[in-house]
């Protein structure tokens, strides 16, 4: 069951049909979807603002009425259930609006019922196809849905949608705090802020980091939503938290020091109402501070401050990690390809010791080792295995045109697949790891994944088809 915490979407449902065929057929389907409904709002998948109009509708002149009733409402998706066989202007009208051509659309018809008098009963799903070639015909992105209502596979596909509409929605509200620049050289951690904003909505406010050691000094922090403070009592209890039930491999003051940068970042993201981050994580805090970010990166993650919080200030990699957190309703992680892809069946994703301890098998305080600092050892961090079971890696970028694609993979970690490197690790066995490696490069994908947990490919696939956007994956042949 979702969490009664979450801002659920609004939905509005409408059925319509022609004055002909089966009432009896028109009935069950109407009398399925309010039924889905309900059960959607007591677990706070939708919300309880959710409605259906109050009559079925035939016509255009109709279609005006509840297209206006959903523009007032400000639905955040609608479904147009084929009850019967339609008028196609009826459909049209509600696809066209202005408004409502923003949001998503599920387009939905039951299978013919059978009253057992061999009478040919809605022509439901011919209305269906009606409806989806003129979706089609004017490039409005639709997700058809056939089905009983009452049907248990309807109800999954429906309620992965719901997923989609929900993640969708909070995209939109998107406002991204960049801490810093992206070090040098890190082409992928910048790109056109105006593109996302236009497709996702995505804001990005950069934020420079003399204020994050500023606010780190003085434990104050002002912003758009005005003042956030933390106290040295704040710090303590963080450290106490961060080091509970765990192996700690390096000194108390590292600790207590992350612990502070993380109520740090937390003030800046409260005083300004970030929804997400992306942290210049090197080299200046190491230099000035004598510590890694990365604890204090993966407990925003794990105490729930922000849905992304991406390092190497990479602000595309946190949207991707945000719609990665929205449709797996857990924390998604910022990780790299740290190994040959396509040399073995297991994939090595990993960062420095960005674990997020609410996702660990085994999460254990540690270090950068001095092979990777320039001879100086560096925590803290959070390093060990993500927890077991499937993960689903994505990609998003933009081509040299500007054009954006995605890759979506999944793959299984489990004790056998485990390499046991001192970082922040998922090494999940892959179906096609050779072809994984030929899309990463002829596609020209960065190195840095957001990685989610459990299989949420069909999600990514509508969030493409929702947004227009190329979708690839190597698990399809």
């Amino acid at each position: 069951m979702t969490s009664p915490n979450r801002q659920a979407p609004k939905i509005g449902v409408v059925s319509n049909s022609i004055g002909v065929y089966s009432e009896q057929g028109k009935q069950a389907a109407e009398t399925q979807i309010r039924g889905l409904l309900e059960t959607l709002k007591k677990d706070h998948v939708i919300s309880d603002q959710s409605f259906v109009f109050p009559r079925r509708i035939f016509g255009p002149t109709e279609a005006e009425e509840v297209a206006d009733r959903f523009v007032d409402e400000k639905v955040d998706g609608m479904v147009v259930l084929d009850s019967a066989f339609p008028n196609g202007n009826a459909f049209l009208t509600l696809a066209a609006d202005a408004y409502l051509s923003r949001i998503p659309l599920i387009l939905t018809a039951p299978p013919e019922i059978d009253l057992g008098d061999r009478e040919w009963t809605t022509n439901a799903y011919c209305g269906l196809l009606m409806n989806n070639y003129v979706a089609k015909q004017l490039g409005r992105p639709v997700f058809p849905l056939a089905g009983w209502p009452a049907d248990a596979s309807y109800q999954a596909q429906f309620r992965k949608l719901m997923s989609v509409v929900y993640t969708i929605r909070q995209l939109r509200r998107e406002l991204l705090g960049r801490f810093g620049d992206a070090p040098g050289g890190f082409h992928c951690a910048s790109g056109n802020r105006l593109a996302y904003a236009r497709l996702f909505g995505t804001r990005i406010e950069t934020i420079d980091l003399t204020a994050v050691f500023e606010t780190y000094r003085t434990g104050k922090a002002a912003g758009y939503q005005g003042e956030a403070a933390f106290a040295e009592a704040d710090v303590d209890r963080t450290c106490e938290k961060m080091t509970a039930g765990r192996e700690v491999l390096t000194g108390p003051e590292r600790v207590r020091k992350a612990a502070r940068l993380f109520h740090a970042l937390k003030a800046l993201i409260e005083a300004n109402g970030f929804t997400s981050a992306a942290l210049r994580c090197w080299p200046e805090i190491m230099q000035v501070e004598g510590i890694s970010a990365c604890l204090s990166v993966g407990w925003l993650l794990s105490e729930g401050v922000v849905r992304a919080a991406a390092c190497e200030g990479d602000w595309p990699t946190a949207v991707t990690q945000g719609m990665a957190t929205l449709l797996s309703g857990k924390p998604a992680a910022c990780l790299d390809f740290i190994n040959q892809v396509g040399a073995q069946s297991v994939v090595q994703l990993a960062h420095c010791g960005v674990g997020i301890p609410c996702l660990m098998e085994d999460a254990k305080i540690g270090e950068i080792s001095p092979d990777r600092q320039g001879g100086v050892s560096m925590g803290p961090t959070c390093i060990g295995q993500f927890s077991y079971g499937v993960k689903t890696g994505v990609v998003l970028s933009q081509d040299r045109d500007g054009a954006f694609k995605m890759l979506a993979f999944t793959g299984e970690s489990r004790p056998d697949t485990r390499r046991d490197l001192l970082c922040a690790a998922a090494d999940v066995e892959v179906r096609s790891p050779e072809r994984l490696n030929r899309l990463l490069l002829e596609h020209g994908f960065p190195h840095h994944l957001a990685m989610a947990a459990g299989d949420i490919r069909q999600e990514l696939k509508w969030l493409c088809d929702f947004y227009q956007i190329e979708y690839v994956t190597p698990d399809e042949a």
